[in-house]
C-alpha cells in the first residue's frame, strides 16, 4: 500500500512535470512571440532606413541640383560682370582712338550727315550754335554754307568736352542735339556689345577647337 509520503512524492513529481510542461509551453510561446516581434522590429527598422535613405537621396539630389544651379548662376553673373567690364574698356578704347578718326574722309562724311539732320530736328529755327572741335571749324563752316545756306550759325570750341562730332543748340538753349562721337558710342552700346560678344565667342570657339 502506497504511503502518504509516496503519494505526496508522486503528486509532487506530477506537479513539477506539469509546471515544466507549462513552463516549456510558456517559454516556447514567448520565444515565438519574441521571434515575431524581432522580425517586425527588423522590418520596421529596414523600412525606416529605406525611408531615411530615400529622404536623404532626395535631399542630396535637391541640394546637388541647387548647388549646380547656384554655381551656374554665379558663373553666369561673373561672366556677365566680366563682359560688362570688357565692354566698358572696349568703349573707352574706341573713344581713345577716335582722335585718329578725326579729319578722315569717313569722319568728314559723318559731319556732313550730322549737318543734314539739323533741319529735321530744329524745324523752322535757323539761328543755331554749333559746338565742335577746333580743328573741325574750317571744314564745318564750308559745309554749313553749302548745306545750311539760310542758317545763322555761331561756332563754339568744345575741344575739352568731346572727342569728335558736334553738338547743336538753338539760340535760346532750348533744343539740343548731340551728334558727338561720345554719344554715338553710347547710343550704339548694344551693337558694340553684340559685336564684342561675337568676337569673344568666336575666339573662345577657336581656342576650344
Amino acid at each position: 500500500m502506497i504511503s502518504v509520503e509516496e503519494k505526496l512524492a508522486v503528486f509532487t513529481q506530477y506537479l513539477l512535470k506539469k509546471q515544466r510542461d507549462a513552463g516549456k509551453v510558456t517559454i516556447d510561446a514567448a520565444k515565438e512571440k519574441r521571434e515575431v516581434l524581432l522580425k517586425e522590429a527588423e522590418e520596421k527598422l529596414n523600412e525606416d532606413r529605406r525611408n531615411i535613405e530615400e529622404r536623404n537621396y532626395h535631399v542630396i539630389y535637391r541640394d546637388k541640383n541647387k548647388i549646380i544651379a547656384d554655381g551656374k548662376n554665379t558663373s553666369k553673373n561673373k561672366l556677365l560682370e566680366q563682359r560688362c567690364r570688357i565692354l566698358d574698356d572696349f568703349k573707352d578704347t574706341i573713344l581713345d582712338i577716335s582722335k585718329d578718326y578725326v579729319g578722315t574722309p569717313e569722319y568728314n562724311e559723318y559731319l556732313d550727315h550730322c549737318l543734314q539732320r539739323i533741319p529735321e530736328n530744329f524745324n523752322d529755327i535757323k539761328n543755331i550754335r554749333i559746338f565742335a572741335l577746333k580743328e573741325d571749324r574750317d571744314f564745318l563752316k564750308k559745309e554749313v554754307a553749302r548745306i545750311l545756306p539760310d542758317y545763322t550759325v555761331t561756332f563754339e570750341d568744345a575741344s575739352g568736352l568731346i572727342r569728335g562730332g558736334l553738338i547743336v543748340r538753338d539760340g535760346q538753349n532750348r533744343l539740343n542735339c548731340d551728334f558727338t562721337i561720345n554719344n554715338l558710342i553710347r547710343d550704339n552700346s548694344r551693337f558694340i556689345g553684340m559685336r564684342l560678344n561675337e568676337m569673344m565667342d568666336g575666339h573662345k570657339e577657336a581656342v576650344t577647337q
